[in-house]
């Protein structure tokens, strides 16, 4: 009688254990989904943080010029230009971070290193990323946007009318 007791007392304690291991993996499951989507509204946010900098109309012009030249602009449109892509720059790092660690769904880090590409690309933007740009940032990013770029058809930003400059070179 003692036996069979033990014997029902491990056999509730192992339903005991699969019930704790499978609410653990169900509170994991869930914890792992709000932390992607948290980490999706963060990097958002950064995001239009971001653009919001380019609001200004000396920094739009800035912004413009640079994309077009920027080893040609006078030091303060250079310094403004500078600010900006860094800032994009480590937006995009921040979307690497994230997606490298499993906490950025693969679409929405696609979109981001085809925009941040799509800047680089550019003339000032490939002349910045060359001789400021790489220097500074993690070599898995760096590879990132190297491989984006090597792979073709990223999108011309200078054609986008809110990046395009009128017949004075105002933005």
């Amino acid at each position: 009688m003692l036996e069979a007791l033990g014997n029902l007392g491990d056999f509730i304690g192992g339903i005991a254990v699969v019930v704790t291991l499978v609410y653990l993996a169900t509170q994991i499951r869930q914890n792992t989904s709000a932390l992607r989507t948290a980490s999706r509204q963060a990097v958002s946010s950064g995001y239009r943080e971001t653009n919001r900098l380019r609001l200004a109309p000396d920094a739009a012009r800035a912004w413009a010029m640079g994309l077009r030249g920027f080893g040609s602009l006078p030091f303060a449109e250079s310094a403004m230009f500078s600010t900006l892509i860094a800032d994009e720059s480590l937006f995009f790092q921040e979307a690497y971070a994230l997606h490298e660690s499993g906490q950025l769904d693969e679409s929405t880090y696609r979109a981001y290193l085809d925009w941040f590409s799509a800047i680089i690309a550019t003339p000032g933007g490939t002349h910045w990323w060359e001789t400021a740009g790489r220097p500074i940032y993690t070599p898995g990013m760096i590879d990132a946007v190297d491989a984006r770029l090597a792979a073709g058809e990223v999108l011309d930003i200078l054609e986008i009318p809110g990046f395009r400059l009128d017949e004075e070179g105002a933005a």
